[in-house]
């Protein structure tokens, strides 16, 4: 097949200078045919429907806060009116950054189903994640190549596998916006401004990070136009319109943000470094995918040296802001943890999506199919992982319909007996009973000033009221709880504060072992059933209880 060579300035356009000079980043780069330059659009959409279809295999797939999504949402789309749920939750709608999946999946939920319109979410997440970094490409060199493909694989991240919802979905659609400031860069037109603000104010309350992100992104963007110095005063002018652009969106933070309850920030830079690391890629929860990390790693630094791979001169400034915030972004923020897991991904992604690959045709096809084996084998692997915990799910739902509807669960772990097996996936599953009995758990995304359910009066201090109270205690922790012993176990005030004296406001215990030798309960637990990977046991009050 012919193809014709030009001139690639930075910027993207093609200046008329002779094909012997070489200047700056003038790059010589190929001009597919109308074939040629087809099928990396047909392959990048093959990956992404590989990507995708594990959400809609596994209904109920091991995403740690998946469960709790899931009853959020059954409440949102008419779960609320229940006479026996009105006793624990409520909605109550307000002007969180932190709306995407809220918005979203009720209002699909009585078209498809309340599990079929989660997994439509999941899907657009991940289509946007890969839609993005072509977009981006595109806006860039005004053509699309294989390096998305190797951008897509970031899709499947730490965040989407612990079920950020908004966040993931938030992100892939700053990417694709971030390509539209980039497209009209030399064509903004009086209504561009307006648009670009109105889709960050969107993006903001998909989720805040995301919003900030974006912001981010394109000031390096502009910051990096050519020029004579990286901080001169015609640079700076070049921000003028992103800070108009952001004027809603600090309007909506300041006015109509509601407060919340507080939060700590706390980094702890050297025990999250294995964190930050695994948080680009993973193949499923909890098991980071650092060969195939590794390989992109390799594959970018060595194309880069080699000269085979060119990064774009505007991206190249956001890039190395990127990688400043992946070293020191904070644990904890806001109110919310697992800040430092955010921006590996975004990183990656966008690495990717602002290079141009330069190896031989016949190098080119290779690394294409490999790209799609690879992203075949992603998808596989993390279906059959899904699906082995959907069947762990669907055993419990089925135990659950002898509880009498209304109860009240807590969750345990028994940490000895589940050994170095990862609970996460185990720490919100008795939301399922929100929706299968109408029940309360203390886990439930109800913080002030990030969601809309509410607690009602009655079980407020019975319930987390934060992220650092958001997982379940051991078993070992049960007799210190039940007993209001604070001052042998610190996490008992610290974390546990609403557990305390548990036996007198649960129903049931959710006691999580897996496969190992369980341990003792104390005597106020009664078993009601004994399952493959957890127990029931009915609480019993005991005398602790006079004594509140």
């Amino acid at each position: 097949m012919e193809s014709a060579t030009i001139w690639r300035d930075g910027q993207g356009k093609t200046p008329p200078v002779p094909a012997s000079v070489e200047l700056g980043d003038r790059q010589p780069v190929t001009r597919p045919s109308a074939l040629t330059s087809a099928w990396p659009a047909s392959a990048l959409v093959l990956s992404a429907v590989l990507l995708a279809l594990p959400v809609f295999i596994a209904p109920m797939p091991a995403m740690p806060d998946y469960p709790a999504h899931l009853a959020t949402f059954h409440l949102l789309a008419g779960g609320a009116k229940s006479s026996l749920i009105a006793h624990f939750y409520r909605v109550d709608w307000s002007f969180v950054p932190n709306l995407a999946a809220e918005l979203t999946v009720p209002f699909l939920t009585p078209l498809l189903g309340l599990s079929r319109a989660t997994a439509l979410f999941l899907a657009l997440a991940v289509w946007l994640w890969v839609a993005g970094a072509t977009t981006v490409q595109w806006a860039l060199y005004r053509r699309v190549g294989v390096a998305p493909l190797f951008a897509a694989f970031f899709a499947y991240n730490a965040n989407f596998m612990w079920g950020f919802f908004n966040y993931c979905f938030g992100s892939g659609l700053a990417l694709l916006v971030f390509a539209g400031w980039i497209a009209a860069a030399d064509r903004r037109g009086p209504w561009h401004l307006p648009a670009f603000a109105a889709a960050v104010l969107v993006i903001y309350f998909c989720h805040l990070f995301a919003a900030a992100t974006l912001l981010v992104l394109v000031g390096c963007y502009e910051i990096s136009a050519p020029g004579p110095r990286l901080l001169s005063l015609s640079r700076l002018k070049r921000l003028g319109p992103l800070v108009l652009a952001a004027v809603p969106v600090v309007a909506a933070y300041l006015l109509l943000k509601p407060k919340g309850s507080g939060g700590i920030v706390g980094f702890n830079l050297l025990d999250t470094i294995d964190d930050r690391l695994s948080a680009a890629v993973q193949f499923c929860f909890d098991r980071p995918a650092w060969l195939l990390l590794g390989a992109l790693v390799v594959l970018f630094a060595v194309g880069v040296w080699r000269k085979k791979i060119f990064v774009h001169p505007r991206l190249r400034l956001a890039l190395a802001a990127l990688l400043f915030a992946c070293i020191f972004a904070p644990e904890w923020a806001m109110g919310g943890w697992g800040v430092d897991l955010r921006l590996p991904a975004v990183l990656g992604t966008l690495a990717f999506a602002a290079a141009e690959f330069r190896f031989a045709p016949r190098m080119t096809a290779a690394l294409a199919l490999g790209a799609l084996a690879v992203a075949a084998y992603c998808a596989a692997a993390l279906a059959g992982n899904w699906l082995y915990y959907d069947a762990r799910f669907a055993e419990f739902r089925a135990a659950t319909r002898s509880l009498p509807r209304g109860s009240k669960l807590v969750t345990v772990l028994d940490g000895d007996a589940m050994g170095l097996a990862s609970d996460q996936p185990y720490w919100h599953m008795a939301e399922y009973a929100i929706i299968d009995r109408q029940a309360f758990t203390p886990l439930l995304f109800t913080t002030v000033g990030q969601h809309v359910i509410r607690l009602a009066p009655a079980v407020e201090r019975i319930a987390a009221r934060s992220a650092e109270e958001g997982s379940p205690p051991d078993i070992t922790e049960l007799d210190d709880l039940s007993a209001g012993n604070v001052n042998d176990d610190p996490d008992i005030g610290k974390v546990f504060p609403y557990l305390i004296r548990f036996q007198c406001h649960f129903d049931t215990a959710v006691v999580i072992h897996l496969g190992g030798k369980r341990s003792p309960v104390p005597d106020m637990l009664e078993l009601e059933h004994a399952g493959s990977f957890f127990s029931l046991y009915r609480i019993r009050p005991d005398e602790n209880c006079a004594k509140r």
